[in-house]
């Protein structure tokens, strides 16, 4: 059986390293060069050594803007003080890649695999938030963000991430004197603070302060009490070719945060008392990942290359242990958990109310009901294979961060309802009974 100490002791070994990384640099040869257009002139102000008028202009130059909530376009100054100018409007001569961030970000905030992956930075649109006129600038896939004046703020969010390659924002801030605006992380319980006031303020050259952190971080920027309040942030996408040859997992050097739970899990599998006859251990997710439902079988292309942080420190360490590992979706169907492929997720199915939604997931779906280790046999009907029940013990709970929705049409008689059937994706690792992982360590 899975016994809790055990389970304990592999829970406890699973680190979580903050999902951001932070750093500062030097502003030189015109770096802090922006350029935008005003009417029939272009302007120019070096956001290195922004005067307040330079500053009051470009606020001048803006227009309202909203924000998107549900798809939809919505104006609302209470949660966001915004405006926007076009994208063709403006330039920066700013460069996260030639500067080195980028490369920084990589090497800071991706672990195992994805740090051999191309990243890059791609300009979105240009916020400005301040007392009266408001800025944004729209560019296609990166941002630069302004907050301008007393009074300005943005509440606590996330980012949309924008197409399945986005894992990330980059957040640059420019030494343009102000107070407040701090920039507040939140994730499982957690804070965090960038307040890039004090950091630009610190260095006796004008300097950037930066931040970079995953689509699925909560965050806010706090009310900017005084001055002008000035950044650039980028979305981050991974790119389809890899940079530099990749080490084959049986050479890879094992990393820090991987060492401590390679050896809780590798003693676990070594006792013959845990999972003698096999079984399945349940990781819930960390971290939100892009699920894209599709028909007709609501593929979501999900696969374990796309998980970050601690979410694929696990994978990681499963498969060096020569564990199967793969990404699964558990819907609640009455009183059972049913266990189905995250690649196959229920959509706009109809049925009639003899053959019930638990039928389809097992059969249509290949699913399997879950016996929790540590809990009575669920309780099955007659016509249900018990071949369709398989043991899991849970390492770490199910989460909210990748919760979703399946719809669904039932009919009875000559009428019907529509349904939402709500699942998590978990990551899944596959343990083979003790004598054959025996075998295979030897």
């Amino acid at each position: 059986m899975a016994s809790p100490e055990i389970l304990n002791s592999i829970r406890s070994a699973i680190t979580q390293k903050p999902p951001f990384c932070t750093g500062t640099l030097p502003l030189k040869g015109g770096d802090g060069d922006f350029f935008y257009r005003q009417g029939e002139d272009s302007v120019w102000i070096d956001l290195a050594h922004a005067s307040e008028g330079k500053l009051a202009d470009l606020e001048k130059a803006c227009e309202p803007a909203t924000f998107g909530l549900n798809h939809d376009d919505v104006l609302d100054e209470s949660y966001r003080k915004a405006g926007k100018m076009d994208a063709e409007l403006f330039l920066a001569r700013f460069d996260p890649t030639r500067l080195g961030i980028v490369e920084y970000v990589r090497e800071q905030l991706l672990e195992g695999a994805d740090e051999e992956k191309d990243i890059k930075a791609e300009l979105y649109k240009l916020n400005v938030y301040g007392k009266k006129n408001r800025c944004r600038l729209s560019a296609q896939i990166r941002i630069l963000t302004t907050f301008v004046g007393k009074g300005s703020f943005f509440k606590s969010h996330k980012d949309t991430p924008r197409g399945d390659s986005m894992f990330g924002s980059l957040v640059v801030g420019f030494p343009t004197p102000h107070e407040g605006g701090a920039l507040v992380l939140r994730h499982s319980d957690k804070e965090w603070t960038f307040d890039s006031a004090v950091l630009t303020r610190e260095p006796v050259e004008p300097s950037i302060a930066y931040i970079a952190f995953y689509s699925d971080v909560d965050h806010e920027v706090t009310l900017v009490t005084s001055g002008h309040r000035v950044t650039l942030t980028y979305n981050l996408h991974f790119e389809t070719k890899v940079s530099k040859p990749t080490l084959p997992e049986t050479i890879r050097p094992t990393l820090p945060n991987d060492e401590i739970l390679h050896t809780a899990l590798s003693n676990a599998l070594a006792d013959p008392s845990f999972l003698p006859r096999g079984g399945l251990l349940g990781f819930g997710l960390s971290f939100k990942y892009p699920i894209q439902q599709k028909s007709p079988a609501g593929s979501a292309k999900l696969v374990t290359s796309v998980l970050k942080g601690s979410d694929a420190v696990i994978d990681r360490v499963c498969r060096q242990l020569n564990l199967h590992t793969s990404l699964k979706a558990v819907y609640e169907v009455d009183d059972k958990r049913v266990l189905v492929s995250a690649n196959a997720l229920l959509q706009n199915v109809a049925h009639d109310d003899e053959y019930g939604t638990i039928q389809i997931l097992l059969y249509d779906y290949k699913g399997r009901v879950i016996h929790e280790f540590g809990t009575d046999a669920p309780a099955m009907d007659d016509d249900v294979d018990p071949n369709k029940v398989v043991r899991l013990a849970w390492v770490t709970p199910l989460t909210e961060f990748s919760r979703f929705g399946s719809p669904y049409i039932e009919y009875y008689g000559n009428g019907a309802a529509s349904y939402c059937l709500y699942g998590n994706i978990c990551l899944i690792a596959k343990v083979e009974p003790f004598g054959r992982r025996r075998s295979r360590r030897q």
